[in-house]
């Protein structure tokens, strides 16, 4: 799965970031060849195709997608926050080196293995202190914490991408949003999830995308605001039919 020494991909983080760099944190992680992937809304392109090598064919954020992660969360930091979906951790990492005060939900902290690997990963990159985790699936672990009066000023979705999950993960994450607050998606390539962002818009929510390799998004409300990004002029990633006429 690792890509051989002479693949042309590269890193690119908008210029306009504040950049961090968690890789030693993440001894599993390699730079993998997207083609050994089979999900069918994954585009390829210039930019590297982060995985861990443990778990098969599924990929991190790439290096620019979990800047946006770590410079929106330092917008928010002290701030009460949420991600649903974490995987391994590596945006998880990125979030929490934000300063937040970070909620995790993923039924992958049922396997003792990957429980430990994330949480040790947390651990090394020294910003762990401020993350609570819940083995479950969202809806459900995302109202039962609600209900016990979590509120949230920061989101992340990356989880479920078939629908309607990530429309059910929009509707309950709504629900228990803070009055100013800001909600990323990743994987907008997916129709699916992009449903997810036009709910939130329907329901009178800011949106805009941002134009990295899956495509992430954000919708925001009150007096949260958006970081700004820069894409990669070198990129010539098409926006697909189902995103067209968004900002």
């Amino acid at each position: 799965m690792e890509i051989n020494q002479s693949d042309t991909r590269y890193d690119y983080i908008s210029p306009n970031f504040r950049q961090i760099y968690l890789d030693d944190s993440f001894p599993n992680m390699i730079a993998g060849d997207p083609t050994s992937s089979n999900w069918p809304h994954l585009r390829h392109g210039p930019h590297k195709w982060y995985c861990d090598k443990r778990a098969g064919p599924v990929g991190f954020l790439n290096r620019d997608e979990a800047h946006i992660l770590y410079n929106t969360a330092l917008q928010f930091a002290g701030k009460p926050a949420l991600e649903i979906g974490c995987f391994m951790g590596w945006s998880a990492g990125h979030l929490a080196a934000g300063g937040i005060d970070l909620d995790i939900i993923d039924p992958l902290f049922g396997d003792p293995a990957v429980k430990e690997s994330v949480l040790s990963s947390l651990s090394r990159t020294g910003f762990s202190g401020k993350i609570r985790w819940y083995a479950g699936t969202s809806p459900d672990v995302v109202d039962r914490l609600g209900r016990q009066g979590s509120r949230w000023e920061l989101i992340f979705i990356d989880g479920n991408h078939d629908f309607p999950a990530p429309v059910q993960d929009a509707v309950v994450c709504e629900r228990y949003a803070a009055t100013d607050a800001l909600i990323l998606f990743h994987d907008m390539n997916a129709p699916a999830v992009a449903e997810g962002l036009y709910y939130l818009r329907d329901r009178g929510w800011n949106v805009r995308l941002y134009h990295t390799a899956q495509i992430m998004a954000a919708a925001w409300r009150g007096a949260a605001l958006p970081v700004d990004h820069i894409p990669d002029p070198k990129a010539n990633w098409p926006i697909p039919e189902h995103l067209r006429g968004l900002p």
